[in-house]
């Protein structure tokens, strides 16, 4: 069945370059630079790059090289300048790149959904959505959005989808002043914001459900130590996304290969390792709308980030 879907697939992007413009200029280079974003600690990342770089050589018949971005915004702007050619976006930076002509989204990540316990549901079918959580220490006794008032909330940083553009809105829908009403702390990372609770730096956090996990190997009473409390909407998940001018045929191959990538028993783990994704699906530009929604409710607010 993977192969077929294979096939199937590469018969539609063949089918799809037919319409390209062949006076068009595009960006073909001898070494394919892969960024990902620093979502979670740069050492946990960086023990992924070289495997992953191996499974895209392969793949794509080419020399691939796979950093990991200072910020998500080194990185849009990498894909602006060209200097990167495919970015693991995270949800918002995906929308702000495509917005700014940086980034076209080829692929979304699939994931298991997560119980409100921080349990995957893995008899249950992938998901191409997630949620963000709001979590706190055991002791705080914050059992609302209206008990965050005058708190201090740890956040990945200002351009998570689900540490800081879903949260700040919903407390906005409950009748908190996401500027002046809370104090946010950017602490670079969904592990470093539930490690700011623990270590009491921060009173709350707002992270993908369930980051908790990404520390419990350090921690493992963190589940009973940093407790859950709510969840956001539904988020749209993140993206592999390419430069828009780059070969059309080598789009179609890198949307091929990571597809296959984690279809394969090495691929997935390598990608479950990096950000927690269980496969790829394609997706469409259109799917985003909604962030876009968000943040142009956001325009009017200044958090002096």
């Amino acid at each position: 069945m993977k192969k077929i879907f294979s096939v199937l697939l590469m018969a539609v992007a063949v089918f799809t370059l037919t319409g390209c413009n062949n006076d068009e200029e595009y960006v073909r280079p001898d070494v394919l630079e892969v960024q990902l974003i620093p979502s979670r600690d740069a050492a946990v990342l960086d023990a992924q790059r070289k495997p992953l770089e191996d499974l895209l050589e392969a793949a794509l018949g080419m020399d691939v090289n796979v950093t990991v971005a200072t910020d998500y915004n080194a990185l849009i702007e990498g894909m602006g300048s060209g200097q990167i050619h495919v970015g693991l976006l995270a949800t918002t930076a995906y929308v702000l790149a495509a917005d700014e002509g940086k980034a076209e989204v080829i692929l979304k990540s699939l994931r298991y959904d997560v119980n409100d316990a921080g349990e995957l549901l893995t008899d249950e079918p992938l998901v191409s959505g997630y949620k963000s959580q709001l979590v706190v220490d055991k002791d705080s006794g914050i059992t609302s959005v209206a008990d965050l008032q005058g708190k201090t909330i740890a956040i990945s940083s200002f351009t998570s989808t689900s540490g800081f553009v879903w949260p700040a809105n919903l407390l906005a829908d409950n009748g908190l002043d996401p500027v002046n009403d809370v104090t946010w702390v950017n602490a670079g990372g969904h592990d470093n914001a539930i490690l700011a609770v623990l270590n009491g730096s921060a009173d709350a956090a707002f992270t993908f459900k369930d980051a908790r996990t990404l520390v419990v190997g350090e921690h493992p009473n963190v589940m009973t130590d940093v407790t859950f409390v709510l969840n956001t909407t539904l988020i749209p998940n993140d993206t592999i996304s390419v430069i828009p001018n780059l070969d059309p045929y080598l789009k179609a191959a890198i949307r091929l290969a990571f597809l296959n990538i984690a279809a394969s028993e090495d691929g997935h783990e390598i990608i479950k390792a990096v950000y927690s994704h269980e496969g790829y699906a394609i997706a469409v530009d259109s799917e985003y709308d909604i962030v876009r929604t968000y943040l142009e409710r956001q325009e009017e607010w200044d958090f002096g980030e």
